[in-house]
């Protein structure tokens, strides 16, 4: 099979560290060029900082997708379509998706003690709901009339029902809201069926923003007491000047609001992942010197989309009940926080299979939470497995354990003793240390059904760890995989099988980063391993070299790789590196890669010529 061609072109930066390959290297700064970074320091106000120190704290919530959607239940003229995106994926006229989702959509079994029961069990320490989701509909009682009260009559505000029960459970509570998306309003963003195009006149657009995302936002922020955060999403055609906007509404009103990276051009508190968002590393880019500030990821246990649909929403997932417990595992062990999304049927009520499937993840936390509830991240950049850590202690989380001694290499912290943390008499394991070797024996009767937590009590406050630099070898060759990068910014997601990129090039801020000590300097060839793109272009970065992207396009040679959809590209260009020492190469897109393409990128190596 031929394969297509793509271009790759070369570019310089360089973190030149301590040229010692025993000391851990630090990157730049500068590297990163974070999804929020328009947002100043002077944001993090003290009532900021209290509910970012809150979210740090509490690492998990839940995000509730209910709205008109749900009335339709995935179905629409007799043909399985999704959940909340129905309007948009079957082109529904506004005039027939008011007749047949928003007229008729009337909560009567909506109870907010019973769905904050629900994110209790789960052992959720906050939750999100849609206020208004891409099909413009506001779930309270808005000024705008198109909204659950005004539209369809029903005569309840239930997100002031909601708002009530969190606080007399002192459950947080965050509404998401969708800023330029809006199906049902000719100024808004995305419907291309009832009016001409998905974008808009930037006068029009402006006045749709004015008019109802900036009125709405401004009511969300006045009428439900404090409000934990406000989750924008899509900010497809917003301008800077508008997301400053939003921003400084939700500071006026909420001084303590969190307001999430998806606002737009670089503004916000926090970053948020895409969904289900994975890394190959731990990422602490976001912290402030003096505040842990966590990237968000978000997954849902509907399938067929987030709403609800008849044949997605009722399904049983207990087979997967040990996968969501390891994904909170996995999320806090590399830095981040999670919510877990759940779709309500039309008339209210939280399906029983959802609320079961949440509700196994609290019985593993109401057993396990120390190792999570305001835990930090591993003290190792690339763990094997999920680490969770606190002063003086790992917490190792091992999935489906099925062998008598677990492995962990890479800390010289003398251990002190090691226990399973459900273990209440927390009987001492065996354990042998050699170095930065540790082995630990776990008898079966201490093993958990799922995820099993073994708890190392160690001699240091914070573990000491190995240096993790990549290590040019003795022929000369640098390899940097994406396993072994850091990520400049969780919009860009990572294949676990494949050990590939996953959705990279969306976005030209998503650079991978290599921290390498260089011992041999000289001139490298290039072999990239990708599944290839055309017309995809990235651009990597040493210290000394550049490639002008026109005017030196790379052509592909043959090439192999053991993993099918992979292969190994030697390309044209040669790169130099001349500086000897820790320093940093990187790779960030050019021309942008579509979004929700295949692509697939493993990593490079940099071949020395002689």
């Amino acid at each position: 099979m031929k394969r297509k061609v793509f271009n790759v072109t070369f570019m310089l930066s360089i973190a030149m560290g301590c040229s010692s390959p025993l000391m851990s290297a630090s990157l730049n700064k500068n590297d990163f060029k974070v999804d929020f970074g328009n947002t100043d320091r002077s944001a993090y106000t003290p009532q900021v900082r209290d509910n970012m120190k809150k979210l740090y704290e509490d690492k998990f919530g839940l995000f509730i997708h209910f709205g008109p959607y749900a009335q339709l239940k995935g179905n629409w003229k007799g043909e399985k379509i999704t959940a909340e995106w129905i309007m948009k994926k079957a082109k529904i006229p506004i005039a027939e998706y008011e007749k047949h989702a928003a007229k008729p959509f009337s909560p009567d079994n909506f109870n907010a003690k019973e769905w904050v029961d629900i994110a209790e069990n789960a052992g959720m320490k906050f939750i999100v709901i849609t206020a208004k989701h891409h099909d413009g509909y506001a779930m309270y009682d808005s000024e705008h009339p198109y909204n659950l009260i005004d539209f369809s009559g029903f005569k309840r505000d239930i997100l002031d029902e909601l708002a009530k029960e969190c606080a007399k459970r002192n459950m947080k509570l965050g509404f998401y809201y969708s800023q330029t998306q809006d199906w049902h309003e000719s100024g808004g963003q995305g419907n291309d069926w009832d009016f001409s195009s998905n974008s808009k006149p930037a006068k029009e657009f402006d006045a749709y923003f004015q008019e109802k995302a900036v009125a709405q936002v401004e009511e969300l922020t006045k009428k439900y007491g404090d409000i934990f955060m406000i989750w924008f999403d899509t900010p497809n055609q917003i301008t800077a000047k508008q997301s400053r906007q939003l921003m400084d509404v939700v500071k006026k009103n909420q001084p303590g609001a969190l307001v999430n990276s998806r606002l737009g051009q670089g503004y916000g508190h926090f970053e948020v992942a895409s969904d289900n968002g994975k890394t190959p590393s731990v990422s602490k880019n976001s912290w402030l010197p003096d505040l842990k500030v966590p990237w968000e990821t978000h997954e849902t246990v509907t399938e067929e989309g987030w709403g609800y649909t008849s044949y997605g929403g009722e399904n049983d997932r207990s087979y997967e009940y040990t996968d969501f417990i390891y994904s909170v595992s996995r999320i806090v062990s590399y830095g981040g926080v999670y919510l877990l999304n759940v779709g309500p049927r039309p008339d209210g009520t939280i399906p029983e299979s959802q609320a079961n499937s949440i509700a196994a993840i609290g019985q593993w936390l109401a057993v396990n939470g120390e190792a999570i509830y305001g835990a930090d991240p591993s003290p190792l950049k690339f763990p094997p497995y999920p680490i969770t850590s606190k002063p003086g202690k790992l917490y190792l989380h091992l999935k489906d354990l099925g062998t008598a001694q677990v492995e962990l290499k890479g800390v010289f912290s003398t251990v002190k003793k090691a226990y399973a943390l459900a273990d209440p008499a927390k009987r001492s394991l065996k354990v042998d240390q050699n170095k930065n070797s540790i082995l630990i024996d776990v008898p079966d009767i201490l093993k958990q059904p799922r995820v099993t937590v073994v708890v190392l009590e160690i001699d240091d406050i914070t573990a000491r760890v190995v240096d993790e630099t990549i290590q040019q070898d003795q022929k000369g060759t640098i390899k940097l995989p994406v396993a072994k990068s850091e990520y400049t910014t969780r919009r860009i997601s990572y294949d676990y099988d494949k050990e590939a990129t996953y959705r990279w090039g969306e976005n030209n801020n998503q650079g991978l980063i290599w921290t390498i000590n260089v011992t041999t300097q000289g001139t490298f060839k290039i072999i990239s391993e990708d599944s290839g793109m055309d017309g995809f272009v990235y651009q990597i970065k040493t210290a000394d070299d550049a490639v002008d992207p026109k005017s030196h396009a790379m052509k592909n040679q043959k090439g192999h790789s053991q993993d099918k959809s992979m292969q190994k590209i030697t390309h044209e260009n040669t790169i130099q590196i001349k500086h000897i020492g820790v320093q940093t190469i990187s790779a960030y897109p050019v021309k942008k890669n579509k979004i929700w393409s295949k692509y697939n990128f493993k990593g490079i190596e940099l071949i020395r010529e002689k």
